[in-house]
């Protein structure tokens, strides 16, 4: 199997994407992290190179992109949320591919200037967000598709946490970017845009009217909790909620959807598990061990059930579709369709709901 070659800008050792990514590439043997600028901070950077064992480490993001053109086929981009888009747009105009962290950018204004510079033109470019690569969530999407919920009636989306409330982890967090509110509060890109990836994964459907109420309780002076009422393309409706001030939820990620037929629950504290319940009120628990349609697939079972997967092997996942796609636009150069694959076109959708939440 040939290795693809990453080079990693962000991630370092003190981060909290680096490692997720660093282990997910490395779990099926497809990826190798050739090179990096892991960090502004000189003695993080090269201690990060040591611990994931790169070759090439850099100081400078443009000497990374001038001097790796013809060794590195991706580029990785897990700098904090306000530098995505110097990132990307600098990448792909050297020719790279890139995959970056969620949120793309930061603005809708970024989302257009971006459209508007490489519409027409040939690019990969492929969005992280990984909680979709869970092997239920997958299952759940194929459920919704095959009808076994009937016409969906409502889906409720939570991703309640609890980190602006507790004694803070040191004295630089939370970090300086996430204390700054931009034309789309930091709460909304960092968490609601992972409740529009999973909707719309889901579905398929885009929301199109939103209502919602913005708060601030902690002492840092920006938006800390929201909660939106949605309605979608069709006559569904459903409710989102996104919070960093939810005393006793670590990352209560939980996902339900409601149907003509029945309906389902995925909690990520419980990422083995669908909670299915029928028309006649029957609750049945769907999981690994259940022979289902797609998370019997051997992909998803790196190990057998009971041994439950998780969050590193959902980034896993989302990497195996990674390299599939990009070795299929190698040779087509047209990136191939798959449903973990989060594109520009994707991501647009998103910021034009975060914008009016």
């Amino acid at each position: 199997m040939k290795k693809l070659k990453l080079a990693f800008i962000g991630g370092g050792i003190n981060s909290i994407a680096g490692y997720p990514h660093f282990a997910a590439t490395n779990l099926d043997g497809k990826f190798e992290i050739l090179a990096g600028v892991f960090s502004r901070n000189k003695e993080i950077n090269l201690k990060t190179a040591e611990r994931y064992n790169v070759k090439y480490i850099f100081h400078d993001v443009d000497k990374l992109l001038d001097e790796m053109r013809d060794e590195v086929d991706i580029i990785v981009i897990l700098t904090p949320t306000p530098f995505h888009y110097e990132h990307t747009v600098k990448a792909i105009k050297k020719g790279f591919a890139v995959f970056c962290e969620k949120p793309l950018f930061k603005t809708l204004k970024e989302i257009k200037n971006f459209e508007k510079e490489f519409i027409n033109k040939s690019y990969f470019l492929a969005v992280s967000y990984n909680y979709i690569g869970y092997p239920l969530m997958i299952e759940l999407r194929d459920l919704i598709q095959k009808g076994m919920l009937g016409d969906i009636v409502s889906i409720n989306l939570e991703m309640p946490q609890e980190s602006f409330l507790k004694p803070p982890k040191g004295i630089d967090y939370p970090s300086w970017w996430r204390k700054k509110d931009d034309e789309i509060p930091t709460i909304a890109l960092d968490l609601a845009s992972h409740l529009f990836s999973m909707s719309y994964f889901l579905t398929k459907e885009n929301i199109t009217e939103v209502i919602s109420i913005k708060s601030k309780y902690s002492k840092f002076g920006v938006i800390d909790d929201i909660k939106a009422s949605v309605k979608y393309e069709n006559s569904t409706t459903g409710i989102l909620w996104v919070s960093k001030v939810a005393l006793g939820n670590r990352n209560g990620l939980k996902v339900s959807v409601y149907g003509t037929k029945g309906s389902a629950v995925f909690f990520q504290e419980e990422p083995e598990k669908i909670v299915f319940t029928d028309s006649n009120g029957i609750k049945t628990i769907l999981d690994r061990a259940s022979n289902l349609e797609i998370s019997k697939n051997k992909l998803y079972n790196r190990m057998i059930p009971g041994h439950p997967s998780g969050y590193i092997e959902a980034f896993a996942n989302i990497y195996s579709a990674i390299y599939d796609s990009y070795l299929y636009y190698i040779e087509n150069g047209v990136m191939k369709e798959d449903p973990l694959i989060w594109t520009f076109d994707k991501e647009k959708l998103n910021f034009e709901f975060l914008s009016k939440l």
